[in-house]
């Protein structure tokens, strides 16, 4: 997914000679902290509103020029990338630029939100399970293997090094709910499950037990 197809448009863009206060109500009406500044359309940069709360209400936004961030991303770059510049910046939009380096539409914070929800895949049914192993010890392959003697697939994956522990922690998403099975496929092979989420067989025990209770109960 490109920077590109999910940029949207409706958000205003400022000019160095709009005033502050004109700026400060455009960001109020749509609920923003920045907004992109253009100059026919080229992409000049971000105006922060902490910045215009320190300024004049009736300068103009040229006064402001060296507080003027050049954060943008190209519409060709991966949306990942947009997360990463968001985090970094504290930003709640991000201008998209072509290659001309004009402005062609902005992230919001919430759409960056919902796409990288369908990316992830977090709506669609299916268990999780995250895996603590040894770096050395990674190989995609087998574990796609030991998913699929299962009659599951694999169909999310990441991956996050541990420092602490010096562990690799590897999250994987599977296709169905029920991975009782597979859990047990990858203790068998020495594999460290650290959480599991998903039609628990932890959850199915409670359940008997509980049964097993009612129906002593009734004796």
């Amino acid at each position: 997914m490109l920077a590109a197809s999910i940029a949207i448009k409706g958000l205003p863009m400022l000019h160095l000679e709009d005033k502050v206060s004109f700026a400060m109500q455009c960001m109020e009406d749509f609920d923003v902290q920045h907004l992109a500044v253009v100059k026919d359309d080229y992409f000049i940069g971000l105006v922060n509103k902490a910045d215009l709360l320190d300024t004049d209400e009736s300068n103009n936004l040229a006064t402001l020029s060296d507080q003027i961030l050049r954060i943008g991303i190209a519409g060709s770059a991966h949306f990942l990338t947009a997360l990463d510049l968001f985090t970094k910046h504290h930003l709640t939009i991000l201008p998209v630029l072509n290659e001309q380096q004009e402005c062609i539409g902005v992230i919001t914070q919430q759409h960056l939100n919902d796409n990288l929800a369908q990316f992830l895949g977090v709506t669609q049914p299916g268990a999780i399970i995250v895996l603590s192993i040894s770096p050395f010890q990674y190989s995609l392959a087998e574990m796609s293997r030991l998913v699929e003697t299962n009659n599951a697939q694999i169909v999310q994956l990441n991956s996050f090094f541990d420092e602490a522990s010096g562990a690799l922690l590897v999250t994987l998403k599977l296709n169905r709910d029920d991975a009782g099975a597979i859990i047990a496929t990858f203790q068998r092979y020495d594999y460290q499950v650290v959480h599991y989420f998903g039609n628990s067989p932890l959850n199915n025990d409670i359940e008997d037990h509980y049964h097993h209770l009612m129906n002593y109960l009734d004796v």
